[in-house]
């Protein structure tokens, strides 16, 4: 800290001089800064913002330095200095973290009730926008050892981390950097994601980087989401006293964010007001992000369904034969299915490929077969390692075969009779849940189908576990087409190629290849939201709001390509609308 050169110093204690009590006496404010300095002090308090747009520009590791030198000089409990500083720079950690606090924010959205829609408006692009994130956590240390001034308050060490962040806060908008405090976040997945110990706490998430936004105001005092109360609304005089209710308050990655804060910067010139597009905004950005650039209409996508049959089904976990797979799997490849028809009418190609159908492959369907269907989950491994291995790498090639022939965006699609058994087994598998909540009717099941269903599932997890890393929770109980379109969701965030998600299936495969590789999260995109219980949890896992919701149930990638004309539309309202610095047309 005292190195030449650094600007910020901690100031050395001058102890105490008899000599000069005098002095003091007389002038008791000569501690006191002039009057510039003060006036300094008290505009960097009162232009401290929350910050939720960033520049993609670096912060210099000397810039970063000074402002945690001033974190560091924060007042302490007994001096402990309990304050430890993360700094996390790596695209695939800030990845991780959104997906948590986007995961959190759509469960909390519904309590707001008719304010759930503004709630969702709040932006936490900032994680992976701002160039450094800064977990800032309080080291409770060991309880044995006593603490000075800790005694009858434990968490004073909290408090102490607290000042910390001010301090930071402060010393950072004095800069001209901005800072984000994230809240939604479940702690104890944000301790296991940066693997704290058990007795040090994670007390804010900060985003730090250069200010896309100068808010004259604090954001949710402009959203009109709250306001602040007036000075003698929090000051008491010797004893409480309570205070009215506040009225307004019930009245109310390996991406590229140059791209992003393009489209954003491009989305606030528009003739409209601000962010009246919605969801479709952050839409446009998180694409350009991934793709380097917003989408260009027409868009082209290149579907992957893959087709495949799972063992658990002789248990009564689907109504109809397994012949049945087959036959939808032709259908689609003369085009007669729903995704046939949808695939022909804009343009799209299909590839509808055999991974694990049980009988002979279709004519008119691709033969990719990897085995006649998977084991049954319940009494064996579905797949297997060394089958699992090659379904992944199935997918990375047909993938990577779709994207050299040239598409704006992967779409992925399944065919498989029994797969939202097999889905619900997985979602369990990869995040814990019980199947009451994850296994929904699928094809028109009745009471004791559903029950039968969620029998099946729950025997699987009693088997394998109830919980499993990603390679494991496929080789145990997913399926052939879930594998191959995990492994296709790998390849194309390799190929910067935006994957836009159909249902239940194909959303948790895809939440497989964000476990295996966190930042496959940033190329994924909802188109939907399906009838199945299970998608709901699957999408929030992923942090990902879908295009539509209209209680689909048909698979087969169609919901992703009813939902593309709406991105196509966007898009073109992005690149077409006129701005607010366009001349008037001459009269």
């Amino acid at each position: 800290m005292e190195t030449e050169g650094k600007v910020l110093r901690p100031p050395t204690p001058a102890g105490f001089d008899p000599s000069r009590a005098a002095e003091r006496a007389a002038d008791p404010r000569g501690w006191r800064f002039d009057e510039q300095r003060r006036a300094a002090v008290y505009e960097v308090i009162a232009k401290r913002r929350d910050i939720r747009r960033f520049r993609p520009d670096p912060v210099e590791d000397e810039l970063l330095e000074r402002v945690l030198a001033a974190a560091h000089l924060a007042p302490s409990v007994g001096f402990m200095q309990p304050w430890r500083f993360i700094v996390i720079r790596d695209p695939a950690t800030k990845a991780a973290v959104r997906r948590l606090a986007q995961r959190e924010r759509l469960r909390q959205a519904p309590k707001f009730g008719a304010r759930a829609g503004q709630f969702l408006d709040q932006k936490i692009e900032g994680i992976v926008e701002a160039p450094v994130g800064i977990c800032v956590c309080c080291d409770h240390g060991d309880p044995q050892v006593e603490v000075l001034g800790r005694g009858t308050i434990p968490q004073t060490d909290v408090y102490s981390t607290a000042c910390a962040i001010q301090n930071l806060w402060l010393a950072a908008r004095a800069e001209g950097l901005g800072v984000g405090w994230v809240s939604f976040y479940r702690p104890e997945d944000l301790q296991a994601l940066l693997g704290l110990p058990e007795r040090v706490e994670p007390v804010a998430y900060l985003c730090l980087g250069w200010p896309d936004e100068r808010p004259p105001r604090p954001g949710l005092e402009s959203s009109g989401w709250a306001s602040r109360l007036p000075l003698d609304a929090v000051v008491m005089a010797e004893r409480w006293r309570e205070q009215p209710a506040q009225r307004a308050a019930e009245q109310a990655l390996g991406v590229d964010q140059r791209a992003a804060v393009a489209v954003r910067d491009r989305f606030d010139s528009l003739l409209k007001p601000a962010g009246a597009l919605g969801m479709l905004e952050g839409l446009l950005e998180r694409w350009a992000a991934a793709a380097g650039g917003p989408p260009k209409p027409p868009l082209r996508a290149a579907v992957l369904l893959a087709c495949a049959d799972h063992g658990h089904t002789g248990r009564g976990t689907t109504l109809f034969e397994s012949r049945l797979s087959a036959e939808i799997a032709a259908a689609a490849a003369r085009g007669e299915s729903a995704v046939g028809v949808l695939a022909a009418r804009g343009g799209h190609r299909l590839l509808v490929a055999d991974v694990g159908l049980r009988g002979p492959t279709p004519a008119g369907v691709a033969d990719h077969k990897l085995a006649f269907g998977s084991g049954d989950m319940v009494g064996e491994r579905a797949l297997g390692e060394e089958l699992c291995d090659r379904a992944v790498a199935l997918g990375r090639r047909l993938a990577g075969e779709l994207a050299a022939q040239g598409c704006d965006c992967l779409v992925t699609g399944e065919v498989g009779l029994g797969n939202t058994t097999t889905a619900a087994a997985l979602l369990c598998a990869l995040i814990g849940c019980s199947p009451e909540v994850a296994v929904g009717r699928g094809t028109g099941m009745d009471a004791q189908g559903l029950a039968r269903k969620r029998a099946v599932v729950a025997a699987a997890l009693e088997r394998h576990g109830r919980q499993l890393p990603a390679r494991a929770a496929l080789a145990a109980v997913g399926g052939l087409e879930l594998a191959v379109l995990a492994g296709a969701c790998l390849e194309a965030a390799r190929l910067r190629l935006p994957v836009l998600l159909d249902g239940f299936a194909t959303t948790v495969s895809a939440l497989a290849a964000a476990a295996i590789e966190p930042t496959v999260g940033e190329f994924l995109f909802a188109s939907h939201r399906s009838a199945e219980p299970g998608h709901r949890l699957a999408l929030e896992e992923l942090g990902l709001e879908p295009v539509l919701d209209l209680r689909l149930r048909l698979g087969e990638g169609s919901g992703a390509l009813l939902a593309l004309p709406t991105i196509e539309a966007a898009a073109a309202l992005l690149a077409q609308m006129g701005t607010f610095a366009d001349p008037e047309p001459q009269r």
